[in-house]
């Protein structure tokens, strides 16, 4: 028989099956893939092998083969045993791991009768003694290999910082101008543009010619260093159409990765978290060498950038149940998103912030809403469990909640009766079957099996009936007890058991809502919040409890203004409410403009005064 090889040379005999594993480490191995593959087809062709297929994977270290796609798919198609045998240049393409790893990889191509076979050693023989301490020699000397060189890159890398070469790739807002070995300058390279370096020149970064992008890092630091938020920036930046350096829209991530970097202040410092399997500069501890290259920012703006970064920092806390009573029922009116609690602090005040905000992911699926709304979440709690609390302190809805909840016990404990009576039934059937099962003739056992079968699912799907009937029950007395209670547990919410009044709201409050609304006159704004608690189908169908402005007040001092006005009774001036809040009058002024806006007091004319507005 005739066959072909990969090379399209003819051969007398039948070739076997095999195929080609090539690994480089670094983009700098340029040559690396084409010189295995040229090796791999030499000794095919001389061990008489027909390559069907290659698996490549450039770029990826052998110490980590979780992280090679290309091999785990080599492995995984050998258990399909559609070849024979795996060609490799040498046997550290295939791992550098340690002995008991690679052997793991060893033991499943054998299991798969797959062989490994090296140009430089020939095929791996595990059958007998030297064969196996041969392959572990080899392997244990790739290993070490592997470990010295990182000693030799962290030992090069730490003597290149101390001399001032910065290392790392390109950098948002900096050019590279690249020098020979003479230190002539040969060109300048955009941070945008990919350019591979000769090994013998030296880059330094320079201010980039792209005047977008050097404004855009001058911008995200004096807002930062003005108290603004990362978010906030990277809005502003996308706004005016400024691309990352990858061409891509600006995160609060981005803007704080740019902020932070030490670059931006003319320094180079390096070792500040671990890289690397073996060894790091982290274990060299933090190296700092300052005036390295033109800086962006100046370094007093750069501190106090890096203040305001660390006082918005959130910070990660240990999980506290029941942190956020309204977790999981809480949404936003209009597109329905759920609200999600979360903390952070400022660095402005002793405890941290509780608000009920959009999850992240929305920001990255909606680049382009400008509007992010969040929520004090201590007012909308108390406003929530104020309404809960009003609405069953009043004695009909009491009673009416009795008696629904009575009603749909009595219906559940029919519903789980009567399947329990049918689940007897199918009992009684299985057990008189399998009777009949050991009397059955041979050729009515399939027969019988099968209708026992069928017998079986009903019983597992009856089963699962009565769980889910008994799961779907109304609220337990346990929850209810709670509710009813609320009077004392407001009396000091953090003194509360939040984990038990967390679950009592879960069984009684079925969705929240809340809405809110912007309005503006002139310079001076206000925001309303309103919304809707809807029940438990349990405790009555359709009840929902409407929300209103003045259960969940928006923050602002213009309340003390309306508060003022309500208790007076009377016309007010602006005199009387700056004595009253202890604030300039052009302050008070102010208030009593945005509590106008609120509709809840309005202004009798000029030096008429402000009165409030009966509801």
């Amino acid at each position: 028989m005739v066959t072909r090889n990969s090379n399209g040379k003819t051969n007398g005999t039948a070739l076997v099956p095999a195929v080609g594993y090539i690994r480089m480490s670094t983009d700098q191995q340029q040559d690396s893939p084409a010189r295995q593959r040229q090796d791999i087809e030499a000794l095919a062709e001389r061990a008489g092998y027909r390559i069907i297929r290659w698996y490549e994977d450039h770029g990826l270290t052998g110490t980590e083969s979780s992280k090679r796609k290309e091999f785990l798919k080599l492995l995984a198609d050998a258990k399909a045993r559609t070849f024979s045998a795996v060609l490799l240049s040498e046997q550290s393409r295939m791992s550098r791991e340690d002995i008991f790893d690679a052997m793991q990889h060893w033991k499943l191509l054998r299991d798969a009768g797959v062989k490994i076979v090296t140009c430089q050693r020939g095929e791996l023989d595990f059958s007998n003694l030297g064969g196996v301490i041969t392959a572990i020699v080899d392997q244990y000397g790739a290993r070490e290999e592997s470990i010295k060189l990182a000693e030799r890159i962290v030992s090069g890398k730490r003597l290149a910082v101390l001399n001032g070469k910065r290392q790392g790739g390109a950098i948002y807002g900096y050019d590279r101008e690249l020098r020979d070995e003479s230190g002539r300058v040969m060109c300048r390279v955009s941070f945008r543009k990919k350019f591979r370096k000769p090994d013998n020149w030296t880059s330094r970064l320079v201010p980039s010619e792209d005047r977008e992008a050097v404004d855009a890092v001058r911008l995200m630091f004096s807002a930062i260093a003005s108290g603004r938020s990362a978010g906030s920036v990277a809005r502003e930046l996308n706004r005016r159409g400024v691309p990352t350096m990858l061409g891509k829209r600006f995160s609060a991530t981005t803007v704080g990765q740019i902020v932070a970097n030490t670059t931006y202040a003319g320094d180079i410092k390096i070792g500040r978290r671990r890289r690397g399997k073996f060894r790091s500069l982290f274990d060299e501890g933090l190296i700092v060498t300052e005036n390295v290259h033109k800086p962006l920012v100046s370094r007093e703006l750069f501190a106090k950038a890096q203040r305001s970064l660390e006082g918005r920092r959130f910070v990660a806390r240990v999980s506290q149940p029941g942190r956020f009573l309204l977790s999981g029922i809480l949404y936003l009116a209009g597109n329905g998103r759920r609200l999600s609690g979360y903390s952070f602090h400022t660095g402005r005040r002793s405890g941290p912030h509780r608000l009920y905000g959009l999850a992240s992911r929305y920001y990255s699926e909606f680049p382009d809403e400008a509007d992010r709304p969040t929520f004090r979440a201590d007012v909308i709690e108390r406003g929530v469990l104020n309404k809960l609390r009003s609405f069953l302190g009043e004695e009909r809805n009491k009673r009416s909640l009795c008696a629904e909840i009575i009603r749909r016990k009595k219906k559940l404990q029919t519903d789980v009766a009567a399947i329990e009576r049918r689940l007897s039934a199918i009992r009684e059937k299985i057990e008189r079957g399998t009777m009949n099962l050991a009397l059955a003739n041979r050729e009515d056992v399939p027969g019988v099996s099968r209708l026992l079968q069928g017998w079986r699912d009903e019983e597992s799907r009856l089963k699962a009936q009565v769980q889910q009937a008994r799961g779907e029950g109304p609220p337990s007395a346990e929850a209810l007890e709670i509710i009813a209670s609320l009077d004392k547990l407001l009396e000091d919410l953090h003194q509360a058991d939040r984990e038990k009044l967390r679950f009592a709201i879960q069984q009684t409050v079925k969705r929240i809502t809340l809405r809110r609304e912007h309005r503006r006159h002139q310079a001076h704004r206000i925001t309303l919040w309103d919304g809707a608690i809807e029940l438990r189908d349990e405790l009555g169908p359709n009840t929902i409890l409407q929300l209103t402005d003045e259960d969940i007040p928006a923050p602002g001092r213009w309340w003390e203004v309306v508060n003022l006005l309500r208790a007076k009774g009377r016309v007010v001036f602006v005199d009387e409410v700056a004595r009253a809040l202890k604030v300039h009058k052009a302050t008070a002024s102010v208030f009593l403009t945005k509590a106008t806006l609120s509709g809840k007091i309005r202004n009798l004319g000029h030096q008429k005064g402000w009165i409030a507005v009966d509801d």
